[in-house]
């Protein structure tokens, strides 16, 4: 999968209206073009940097003012101290590289549910890409240029994901049935976790009608499971029908 397609996965996974998705997806294009790794570029000849070399200094400890150094950085192109310090905490939390692309998301979306709810939540409920994107951009991403010729570019981007995204539904490039990826998905061919619910959804299939179907093939072939306490030891076993 792009990065393109793994953010997209993530950003519906997570709630998000597919123009919401897409409004953001296009302020994350003109701050980073998707890469997680960017270090702003009017800092690169400065910072001495490059993107990798950059990345990898933060993350051995050679260079020490991540933070502080007023560097965009990532997709969003963190760049107040604060933000940059809870990245870099969160990453060293997660023992993730600063510049891994799942963490980077995670974080994010962490950021907008902690710091700011309200853009969060028109991102899970508008069906409007300029709407979604006119939010982020001035709420949560506040360059320096607001203007509405830049507020109509970013708004273009969040278009051309919508459009290029935004028709993979149940019947778009799904081809199996609900009951034969249910099959697959205990067979283990999806993945697990986040990974299986994200190729579920680029896969164009209802992750929520899939996993409603795993559990009941599940309870099918389990049949009623009982445990019970005898003298301190546990006993288990499954309840047959007469």
């Amino acid at each position: 999968m792009t990065n393109a397609e793994k953010i997209w996965c993530k950003l519906i996974s997570a709630g998000m209206t597919k123009a919401g998705a897409a409004g953001l997806m296009g302020n994350l294009e003109a701050e980073s073009a998707l890469n997680s790794k960017n270090l702003q570029n009017s800092y690169e000849k400065s910072l001495g940097y490059t993107d990798e070399s950059y990345t990898k200094a933060v993350d051995t400890g050679t260079y020490a003012n991540f933070a502080k150094d007023c560097a965009g950085y990532g997709l969003a192109q963190w760049t107040y101290w604060t933000r940059k310090q809870a990245l870099l905490s969160y990453a060293k939390s997660c023992n993730k590289s600063i510049g891994d692309l799942d963490m980077q998301l995670d974080f994010l979306l962490k950021e907008l549910s902690k710091s700011y709810p309200a853009v969060l939540k028109i991102l899970k409920t508008t069906d409007n890409v300029k709407t979604a994107s006119d939010c982020v951009m001035c709420q949560y991403e506040s360059p320096a240029d607001t203007s509405t010729t830049a507020r109509s570019n970013r708004a273009a981007l969040g278009q051309k994901y919508y459009d290029m995204f935004a028709s993979r539904t149940v019947t778009g490039t799904a081809t199996k049935s609900i009951s034969e990826i249910a099959q697959e998905v205990l067979a283990g061919l999806w993945g697990d976790g986040s990974e299986r619910k994200e190729k579920l959804i680029y896969a164009g299939y209802d992750y929520d009608m899939i996993q409603t179907e795993v559990n009941k093939l599940l309870n099918e072939k389990l049949g009623k499971y009982f445990s019970i306490s005898v003298d301190g030891k546990m006993y288990a076993g499954i309840l047959q029908e007469m």
